[in-house]
């Protein structure tokens, strides 16, 4: 099971570069379940996988695969 518990990514935060990228996003996903990301450009979809692969740290909130935080 993958459970996304209210997950930021700020990206180049304090600089007029300054983009909010996920903003408290919660996701949970039982065995066999099947989910589609959809979105336009910009909108978190690269952000999302990238967090719960490890690829970005979350500026806030948990991710948990089978019940283990693996956000720490």
């Amino acid at each position: 099971m993958l459970r996304v518990e209210k997950i930021s990514k700020v990206f180049n935060p304090g600089t007029v570069n300054e983009r909010l990228a996920l903003d408290q996003v919660s996701l949970t996903l039982n065995p066999g379940d099947f989910v589609t990301v959809i979105g336009g450009n910009g909108a978190g979809k690269s952000t999302l996988l990238n967090c719960v692969a490890g690829v970005y740290p979350p500026d806030g909130g948990d991710i948990f695969i089978d019940d283990v935080q693996v956000t720490k």
